[in-house]
């Protein structure tokens, strides 16, 4: 703070000498009116109170000034005071119809002081730029939202090692279409789980089932978090999955009509990665040959399945569909004649002349049902004698009866009607 008469002298005169009282005709006009007014009073008079205002304005003003000095010192007690600078807006003169406002005397405002602050204040306080109030460093720190002043750390989860986790699958090793159950030891049952099966395929299950549609070697993982029991990221099943490839059945069928011939059918297997095969050909009758021949004896549709599988196990199967047109007998006559005249005279079905196969023919009185002759050689056929020794058979019908004892094409029983005509 400055001290002494001679420096406030001194810091009064600084302020007041760059300080000009801005000139108004109409302010001196309404002075010499009221002179005019005052001659009976005396020109000393008028004289004197003109002066005794004058000096009353400076004294307002140097106080006004000593006061402004006094409340613009800094609060760090530096004794170094921050002149005030005044408002030097032109004077717009006294307002006449104001009753606070002297008449002939120029109302002086207040000047407006602009206080010029330090950047940097005292450690302990600082201003806020939105109230203007003051708050200690302390107050400043823990400003903040309720639920921030009232926020908890979480507790810290035990990590649980992914060593002591462990997780096993029901099997290891299958085909396409295999289906694994995952079971967990040392893991808890709450939580959140996430499995990934290796395939793109997910569960959030604790004990999944996934079924692996395609062939490959996957390698699941679990990832596991519980507030109880701690986390683990990325932990592998024991052993990989192992799903084999599987082989790719398919297959062809020619069918071989020709007169005076077997009308057989034969299938080609196109299958590929197949190491055993099985034929079901609709009619009750099966092959495990790869490349079959088959001869249907009765006419109709027929749905032939060929089922592969390889060395892993793994199966893969395929059907078509087939039409035969007619029944098939052995290639045996409907009638014959044994009269001696060289035409029919013996009954044989013709395809045991072809065949060379073994089998058992038999042939039975369709209305008494008696055995009347049986063979088993293609070149002994029935001469319509009872045993081929005996008296002849009367004029009828007979039911013959075929057991094939070789070839899958050809084997089973066959069965048919026969007129004998005299």
């Amino acid at each position: 703070m400055i001290k002494g008469k001679d420096g406030f002298d001194q810091s009064l005169r600084n302020i007041l000498e760059p300080y000009e009282v801005p000139y108004n005709s109409a302010d001196w006009a309404q002075l010499e009116k009221h002179l005019d007014e005052g001659k009976g009073v005396g020109r000393w008079g008028s004289a004197t109170g003109l002066i005794a205002l004058l000096l009353g304005g400076t004294l307002a003003v140097a106080t006004t000034v000593h006061l402004m000095i006094q409340e613009t010192e800094m609060e760090d007690g530096t004794g170094i005071a921050q002149p005030a600078l005044f408002d030097q807006r032109p004077y717009a003169g006294p307002k006449l119809d104001d009753p606070n406002s002297v008449v002939g005397h120029p109302a002086i405002e207040e000047p407006t002081a602009t206080v010029v602050e330090k950047s940097a204040l005292q450690p302990s306080k600082q201003r806020s730029l939105t109230s203007g109030t003051l708050r200690s460093n302390d107050e400043a720190l823990n400003e903040g939202s309720p639920s921030d002043l009232n926020r908890t750390e979480p507790p810290t989860a035990v990590t649980t090692k992914p060593d002591d986790a462990a997780i096993t699958a029901s099997i290891t090793e299958g085909c396409p279409g295999t289906t694994v159950d995952f079971a967990m030891n040392n893991v808890p049952e709450d939580g959140i789980f996430l499995w990934n099966f290796g395939d793109g395929s997910f569960s959030n299950k604790p004990k999944p089932s996934h079924t692996f549609s395609k062939p490959g070697t996957f390698e699941v993982m679990l990832s596991h978090s519980s507030m109880s029991g701690g986390k683990f990221a990325n932990k592998p099943v024991s052993d990989r999955i192992v799903i084999h490839e599987v082989p790719d059945a398919s297959f062809q069928f020619i069918k071989r009509e020709f007169e005076n011939s077997i009308p057989s059918v034969h299938f080609e297997n196109r299958s590929v990665g197949g190491k055993t095969y099985h034929w079901d050909f609709g009619d009750g009758s099966s092959s495990t040959v790869p490349h079959p021949d088959h001869v249907y004896k009765q006419k109709g549709n027929y749905t032939i399945t060929l089922t592969t599988s390889n060395s892993n196990g793994c199966v893969d199967r395929a059907e078509r569909n087939l039409r035969i047109e007619s029944d098939y007998n052995l290639l045996a006559t409907s009638t014959f004649s044994p009269n001696g005249d060289g035409l029919e005279d013996t009954f044989i079905p013709g395809a045991l002349r072809i065949l060379s196969a073994r089998f058992h023919m038999s042939i039975f009185d369709a209305r008494t049902g008696e055995l009347v002759y049986e063979t088993n050689d293609a070149q002994r056929p029935w001469n319509g004698r009872i045993g081929n020794r005996g008296e002849h058979c009367s004029p009828g019908e007979y039911l013959w009866m075929v057991d094939m004892k070789d070839g899958e094409s050809l084997g089973g029983s066959y069965n048919g009607s026969l007129s004998l005509v005299r």
